[in-house]
């Protein structure tokens, strides 16, 4: 790959963003996986429902500046058997147009979709199923969101040695059911493809049984 440092200032921080020639198309991410906290815009989460994050998680780098439609996703599971309500992702102020949600079984069956309605300009998203999806305690599954416009979060290397734990729901790590942090390039379809083990900040709306 060829890299081509670009630096700018932003709110007094100096960040580094790396612009990459990937004939490979894998998808090009700052290189610092751990989040920062901070009182960003967030949706009003669903009432009970539980996440693999918190609502006030901001990503290192919430606009990889990749311009390319491209569907993002991670893989996870739930102690317990319950109900997926919907799906959030995090939002770059650059990533706009219409935007779906969707979860699958691990081996790409499509169990619900929607699209995003009444977004806010940037920070956390969230969609809300027509109807709750089951699933089942220990199953793996895979929760993803679709963007024309790129510019979405990620950072590279998050899933690499370990995974996110907020019980019962867990964000696995690289190599517990394959690579995690999953993308498509292209109109909307299950993400199979993997890049540093980079975390895109697709999460759940979960509700226990």
């Amino acid at each position: 790959m060829n890299r081509q440092a670009r630096t700018t200032t932003r709110l007094g921080i100096l960040v580094v963003a790396l612009s990459i020639t990937r004939p490979s198309r894998a998808l090009p991410l700052d290189d610092t996986p751990t989040p920062t906290m901070t009182n960003a815009p967030t949706a009003t989460p669903t009432v009970g429902a539980l996440s693999i994050w918190p609502p006030d998680t901001v990503p290192t780098t919430a606009d990889g500046n990749d311009e390319s439609p491209v569907e993002l996703g991670v893989k996870f599971t739930a102690d317990v058997d319950g109900e997926i309500a919907g799906i959030r992702y995090y939002k770059s102020a650059a990533n706009t147009g219409t935007h779906t949600g969707s979860l699958w079984t691990s081996d790409g069956t499509l169990l619900a979709t929607g699209t995003f309605a009444s977004e806010t300009s940037s920070g956390w998203q969230q969609l809300v199923f027509a109807e709750p999806v089951a699933i089942s305690a220990n199953g793996v599954y895979v929760a993803s969101y679709h963007t024309t416009a790129g510019h979405y979060a990620g950072d590279v290397d998050y899933f690499a040695t370990a995974g996110v734990d907020n019980p019962p729901l867990h964000g696995l790590a690289n190599g517990v059911s394959g690579g995690n942090g999953v993308y498509a390039y292209g109109a909307s379809a299950f993400p199979t493809n993997t890049y540093r083990s980079a975390n895109y900040w697709v999460d759940v709306l979960f509700t226990s049984a």
